[in-house]
């Protein structure tokens, strides 16, 4: 008898640990019409900016990319007329605005980019988005899991391997992570926490798995 009561103790806390997570997907997933933009907002995208330069011998070359990365609206950018949409499409990114950005320099190669944040409002006034929080603005308060994850990405989180629940006061998200390099590598669970305003906690490291096997340690 009591081995039975210890393995339905075992199953129902099982149960009660997972119970409540849902996985975080992509914002692909969810779609630029899965958020619920405030009174006023028609349309908001994010670009990349990216530069690259390659050096080779004496020759150089240098190329630049513009993407557009994410975008949610009521209405899409066609919407307003063929002449606003160039207008807006060819609204310059500014580094100075710059958000979510990086850049790398090796031997014989350089890249760097920046993201920038746009809008248009329910008039047709087209605005610049000067940092995330202009853009996190645009979807309070924090209630759907599409604007969780725009929240988490917009402050580095990975758009994978992820799951959330919903609690009190927002959300907790669990970010499960492998690392192959290094002494530490192994699996690793981390957790944020992300309340109705968007503000989201310092990532804590609640479970770490060290790797069975050898790690890379870089050529050593």
């Amino acid at each position: 008898m009591k081995k039975i009561y210890i393995i339905l103790l075992t199953i129902f806390l099982t149960f009660t640990a997972h119970a409540g997570w849902k996985p975080l997907k992509s914002l692909d997933h969810y779609g630029p019409k899965a958020f619920t933009l405030k009174k006023g907002v028609a349309y908001v995208e994010i670009r990349q900016y990216k530069k690259d330069i390659y050096v080779y011998a004496s020759d150089i070359s240098r190329k630049k990319e513009e993407t557009v990365l994410f975008k949610m609206y009521r209405h899409p950018l066609s919407y307003f007329g063929s002449t606003a949409k160039r207008t807006f499409e060819s609204l310059p990114g500014k580094k100075k605005f710059a958000f979510m950005k990086s850049e790398y320099s090796g031997i014989g190669r350089s890249i760097e980019w920046y993201n920038n944040g746009f809008m248009i409002d329910d008039k047709g006034k087209q605005w610049r988005l000067e940092n995330v929080q202009d853009i996190i603005d645009m979807v309070k308060p924090i209630d759907t899991p599409a604007e969780l994850m725009l929240v988490f990405w917009l402050k580095g989180g990975k758009q994978k391997n992820t799951t959330y629940r919903k609690v009190g006061s927002g959300y907790v998200i669990r970010e499960h992570y492998t690392s192959i390099d290094g002494p530490d590598c192994g699996d690793y669970t981390f957790e944020y926490k992300v309340n109705r305003l968007g503000k989201m906690s310092k990532k804590k490291r609640i479970k770490f798995k060290k790797s069975k096997v050898p790690c890379d340690l870089g050529g050593e």
